[in-house]
Order: C-alpha cells, then structure tokens, then sequence
C-alpha cells in the first residue's frame, strides 16, 4: 500500500511537471510573439540626418540607387553635389562650384546629372557622371529655373524649358529646347507648354497651356501636332505608363485617374477627392521607379481647396486593376513623392527631406536635424 501511495504521489509530481512545462511554453512563445512588434520596431530601419547646423541642405535631388541619395547641399559661398548613403552617412563629393545651382536633374539610368549653375556673369549647363568627371559644359541666355526633361531611350536627349520673356508685350510665352548632347545643338519646338515629357525615342506628350487639351507630337517633323483629348486637365508619364488626370462629369469634388500602359490602352481607373488651389485642379504627386511597377500617390482624404486649409492626406499604392486604394500612412500636406528603385523606401516633402520606410512602420522620418 505504501508503494502504491508512492507510485500514485511520483505520477502526479509527473503530471504536474508536464502541465508547468507546458505553460512554460506556451508562455514563452505567447511573450515571443507580443514581443515581435517591438523587435521590428528596435529592427526597423535607422536613417542618417544632415546637420542643418554645419551645413546646409538645398534639396535632396532623388535617387541613385536603393541606398544611395544625390544630395545639394551649400550656402552663398560654396555649394556642392554629394552622394550619400541613407543607412551608413558614407558620402562622395560629386560636384562643387562656387556659383549658384539652381536646377539638377538626373536621367532616368541614374548615371548622368544635369546642372544648371549661374552668377553673375554667367549661366551654364554642365552634364557630370556619377564620378564627378564634366561631359558637357554650354553657355546659355536664361538665369532663371530651368525645367528639364531626360529622354528615357535616347539618352542624348533633354527637354529644356521655361517662360520667356516677350520683350514688345512684356508678356511671358513658353519656350521649349531640345538639347542633344551628341552634337551639342539646340533645337527650339513651337510649342505651349514648358513641361513636355518624352513618351519615346522621338515622341512626347504636353498639355497646351491656351486650350488646356492633351497633344502628342514628333521631334523628327515640323508639322503640327495632333491632339489626343479635350478632357484631360494633366498627367503623369514614366517610361510607357501615362496616368492622365480627368474631371468628373457627375460630381465636381472629384477626379479621376485613369492608366494607360502602354499609351492608349486602358488599364484602370481609380477616382479620387479633388485638390485646387486659386480656382485651379492641383494634380496628385504620384512616382513609380520601375516599368510597369508600383505605384505609389499623395492622395487627398476628402476634397480641398488649399487656399483656405492644407487638408489632409495619405500615402496610397494604387491598385488600377482593382479601382482601388491601399492606404500606407497619413501625410501632413499635399508635398511631392518619390519611390526608390527596389520599391521600399519614399521621399517626401518639398524638398525631398523626409523618408519613409514601406517595409518598418511607414512612419514619416526626417533626413535632416539641427537649425542654421
């Protein structure tokens, strides 16, 4: 009897054992697993800042390649193109001049920058490579911002353009050059517009600024162009994939996005709120960094007219085969995006001073700290 008492006290010592075992476990694993948010928060990505106290950021210009950004930083005296990398601080001085940048634009193969320098004397364009070494270097007789538009196929090929000066009138007209590279020569296009876009080798799109309509036209020909739509009031263009920007004929607080990949053959359409600002429709900051990829949308929550309040706003992928939106995270106003190349991160802000991690928390981080 006593061994069975025995026997009966050891199995149950057993089975207690076992179930404190278990509630260990299951313990453990439910901690673990309350414990993941914190560990990717901890994980999620840390970003370098720029010091506005030592130096000062003209604006980040966009991306070189996944972790590396083409930075303009200066100040009255000195300014210069820096690469830097987001993760690590490391940076290579690309370009420094002693006059004024005022535009910079990189190709779409990320391996050549346009710059737009001027002082007093003189304004230039120059064409440096990712080594710093100069390509190109033309006077020009405009001081003013340039923009500039890098054919995606002939790399030789630029859309430069800005708001000339009508010296009888006083008034200001568009004035569009192309430059290429190869021979150095100017071509000016008759045109209204001074945001053309190229669509191809040789093609390009632009809205007409006196009849507000879409065109497309031909650099190889002299003839006139041919208008596509009486109803789009813009559009955004990267490679083949045009979004173009339509009011809607049912209710006047929206507008709608509509796809076409390649040019003219619909792909979707996603409406959204509208934005206008002095009586005007503000077309939506979107960016796609790949062919036929991602694309991503500073998207208005509700109807705005910024002349009274800055809205509110959310950073959307856009899903046109479905007409839908995938919210990623609230934006505090209505500022320019850009997508880097592996889809991950997003710039953000005027200045492209904020970064947003797409795969942490996709909260907005500052790229810069510190005043001046």
């Amino acid at each position: 009897m006593h061994s069975r008492n025995k026997l009966t006290l050891i199995s149950l010592f057993l089975m207690l054992f076992g179930l404190f075992f278990l509630l260990a476990c299951s313990d453990s694993e439910s901690r673990s697993k309350d414990d993941l948010p914190n560990q990717e928060s901890n994980n999620e990505s840390k970003f370098i800042k720029i010091d506005q106290s030592k130096e000062t950021l003209q604006k980040v210009v966009g991306w070189l390649d996944n972790e590396e950004l083409l930075v303009h930083l200066g100040d009255q005296n000195d300014q210069q193109l820096i690469q830097l990398n987001i993760k690590t601080g490391e940076r290579t001085v690309l370009y420094t001049t002693k006059s004024h940048i005022l535009t910079v634009n990189l190709n779409n193969q990320l391996d050549k920058i346009v710059i737009q320098e001027g002082s007093d004397q003189l304004a230039e364009l120059v064409i440096v490579n990712l080594s710093g070494d100069e390509l190109n270097r033309k006077q020009i007789d405009y001081n003013g911002y340039l923009t500039v538009n890098w054919n995606p196929v002939e790399t030789h090929l630029l859309f430069l353009s800005y708001y000339q000066v009508n010296q009888n009138t006083s008034a200001e007209q568009p004035k569009v050059i192309v430059w290429n590279l190869e021979n150095d020569s100017f071509q000016e296009l008759p045109i209204q517009s001074v945001e053309p876009k190229w669509y191809s080798s040789n093609l390009y799109l632009y809205i007409d600024e006196l009849t507000d309509q879409l065109f497309i036209g031909d650099i190889r020909t002299a003839e006139s162009t041919d208008r596509i739509s009486t109803e789009t009031i813009g559009f955004y263009l990267n490679q083949d994939t045009i979004i173009s920007f339509l009011p809607s004929d049912i209710n006047d607080h929206e507008v709608h996005l509509m796809k076409d990949y390649p040019l003219l053959v619909h792909k979707g359409t996603i409406t959204i709120p509208k934005v206008s600002m002095g009586g005007k429709v503000q077309e939506p900051y979107l960016s796609q960094s790949n062919r036929n990829g991602k694309i991503v949308g500073n998207i208005p929550d509700k109807s705005t007219d910024l002349n009274q309040n800055l809205g509110s706003f959310t950073l959307c992928v856009l899903d046109f085969e479905n007409s839908q939106l995938q919210p990623i995270t609230s934006l505090p106003e209505n500022a320019p995006i850009s997508l880097s190349p592996n889809e991950r991160y997003v710039l953000y802000g005027w200045q492209f001073e904020n970064i947003i991690d797409l795969e942490g928390n996709a909260s907005v981080h500052s790229l810069i700290s510190g005043s001046i």
